[in-house]
């Protein structure tokens, strides 16, 4: 079956989805559409990676257009999104050991199954102490969530990973625990709201939280004050993160990056007023 009929029929047994569409074709069109604004691809772009003309993408877009997706062309799509969605979550970065490597390959080579099987037996095998247990459980979730980004399992090892970091004597080297955090809070903002977000939200504050703590660096902060406004979490969570940020750095410097970075938006308001009431009680 092609790869976008079986991705119709999925969305046809949501019982919920969050949009509903008059037909498969206009179905298609939004999802290359959204695949394009995930990835921040140009039709152009689009139009490389899938060996077709710009004039090709623009009808796979246009739900009003005759054409539809050819079968080779919606298994290059699928394909294409594999791949895009590898390079998003993880890098090879260095050390890499040869487990993650292996990994590595056969994710790239569509072995979802033999990933997830090799992940969760290093999974057993790696002590806990294991400086690159948060990576290995990082992958783990991955070999999992990218055959189904609602499993169970994925979402089980990706707390898992949260949970580890800054745990272990011998932290990872920084590029690798801010791949880690990068990753998953991109995930974070692909779930639709609710208590399973929630909870994603929190174990990432945790874990921005920990690193914190144990490397004192306020950028950790900013990352536990974006989560929070992002997930979002509840305001005195916020509030409590913005009065400690107001300690470390002073609040004409937190005021310039809330009034300057979108992620912090909902937060202007807030910042605005606490400010007022400081300066009235001065």
């Amino acid at each position: 079956m092609p790869f976008l009929q079986e991705q119709w029929n999925t969305h046809g047994r949501q019982l919920s989805p969050l949009r509903r569409y008059s037909s498969q074709r206009e179905f298609e069109a939004d999802w290359v559409g959204a695949l394009r604004r995930r990835y921040s691809l140009s039709q152009e772009a689009l139009a490389v990676l899938a060996n077709v003309s710009v004039t090709t993408v623009q009808n796979w877009e246009n739900p009003q257009s005759r054409k539809s997706i050819a079968p080779h062309n919606q298994d290059r799509l699928r394909d294409i999104e594999r791949e895009l969605w590898i390079k998003s979550h993880v890098t090879l970065l260095e050390p890499c050991p040869p487990f993650l490597r292996a990994l590595y390959d056969l994710l790239g080579s569509n072995k979802d199954a033999s990933a997830q099987g090799l992940a969760e037996y290093l999974v057993a095998s790696m002590p806990e102490q294991d400086p690159e247990r948060p990576r290995l459980l990082h992958w783990a979730g991955l070999a999992h969530s990218i055959a189904d980004p609602a499993s169970g399992k994925a979402r089980e090892y990706q707390n898992a990973a949260l949970h580890a970091l800054g745990q272990a004597k011998t932290p990872l080297a920084a590029a690798i625990e801010n791949e880690i955090l990068g990753s998953q809070f991109e995930d974070l903002l692909t779930q639709a709201q609710g208590s399973e977000r929630q909870e994603k939200g929190r174990h990432l504050l945790a874990a921005c939280e920990r690193l914190y703590q144990r490397d004192g660096q306020a950028a950790y902060k900013w990352n536990a004050l974006e989560v929070a406004c992002r997930t979002p979490l509840p305001a005195a969570t916020q509030y409590d993160l913005l009065g400690e940020l107001n300690q470390l750095l002073g609040e004409n410097a937190v005021r310039r990056k809330i009034q300057s970075d979108d992620a912090y938006e909902v937060l202007r308001v807030t910042h605005a007023a606490s400010s007022a009431a400081a300066n009235a009680l001065n």
